[in-house]
């Protein structure tokens, strides 16, 4: 258990309380925090095979309590953790005898040959593919306009990221990884979360990467973020907009905060388990490969 939760209006960690002051503490989501502060003290790549919780409803690929494979490598960025990640799943899916990724967890999937290259998608060349447009740049009136002509039913009043996220879901996510793996990259800057963020010619990006097989979602890898005053203005961004959505607002991580900025440079990923064992045994529900402890 954690004094501190994930502030990420979109996780949300299951709350105890516990000793004899009846503190408030969370199950973890996800052990990047005390990583990164074991990093800051001993800067040596790291791994940790994690049971998480989340509490979210039950579905064919989501539960409230599963295992996330996480790592960091010092001296690495995103594109060092893509290959990394390239090559752990098809270490795994041969290991398993597995020559075909497939499952029916998303409709009108067909089985791709674990041979197949892996391609390298940014999230701006993936929404002009699949939605027509791009969203780097668009200010969020641009941004609910380009929505309401793909198609996409959002409203004016939902946030940025809200209209960003409908429109990923709607028009973009179900072709990702359903021709051959596809590493979603350099998503925009206020998607960061604990990514660093660059400047290219359209606008900011994050480099932070997600990689989908059969268009289930399996990892999510950044190159990590080292400011610790970034990260402060990220996560009081966070707790404002959980307290627009009628969520609990979490306190900080003083102690992440503090390791921050001896981390360097540092590659990260977690990726999801259950979610790849399902792809190598041609399974369609998570509670089908759950690990039991």
């Amino acid at each position: 258990m954690r004094l501190t939760g994930a502030t990420d209006p979109y996780i949300e960690s299951f709350k105890t309380h516990w000793g004899e002051d009846n503190a408030p503490y969370y199950l973890q989501t996800s052990p990047e925090y005390a990583h990164k502060i074991l990093l800051s003290r001993y800067r040596k790549p790291i791994y940790e095979i994690a049971r998480v919780f989340r509490n979210e409803p039950h579905g064919a690929l989501h539960r409230r309590e599963f295992t996330l494979l996480e790592w960091y490598r010092p001296e690495a960025d995103y594109c060092d953790m893509m290959d990394e990640t390239e090559k752990l799943v098809r270490c795994v899916s041969e290991s398993l005898g597995c020559t075909e990724w497939h499952s029916n967890a998303r409709e009108n999937c067909r089985a791709i040959a674990c041979s197949m290259p892996f391609e390298r998608l940014t999230v701006a060349q993936a929404f002009e593919r699949y939605a027509g447009f791009s969203p780097i740049g668009l200010d969020k009136r641009e941004l609910a306009a380009k929505a309401l002509a793909c198609g996409s039913r959002v409203r004016e009043d939902w946030s940025w990221n809200d209209i960003m996220n409908c429109v990923l879901v709607d028009r973009v996510e179900p072709h990702l990884g359903m021709e051959r793996p596809t590493f979603l990259m350099d998503y925009p800057a206020s998607m960061a979360s604990l990514a660093t963020v660059r400047h290219n010619d359209e606008g900011a990006v994050a480099e932070r990467f997600e990689l989908y097989i059969c268009g289930i979602e399996l990892c999510n890898g950044y190159s990590e973020l080292n400011d610790a005053q970034e990260l402060r203005r990220r996560f009081e961004l966070d707790n404002k907009e959980r307290l627009q959505l009628g969520l609990e607002t979490l306190p900080l991580d003083e102690g992440l905060l503090e390791a921050l900025p001896s981390l360097g440079k540092l590659g990260g990923n977690a990726l999801g388990f259950e979610r790849l064992l399902m792809l190598c045994l041609d399974l369609d529900e998570m509670g089908q490969v759950m690990i039991e402890c």
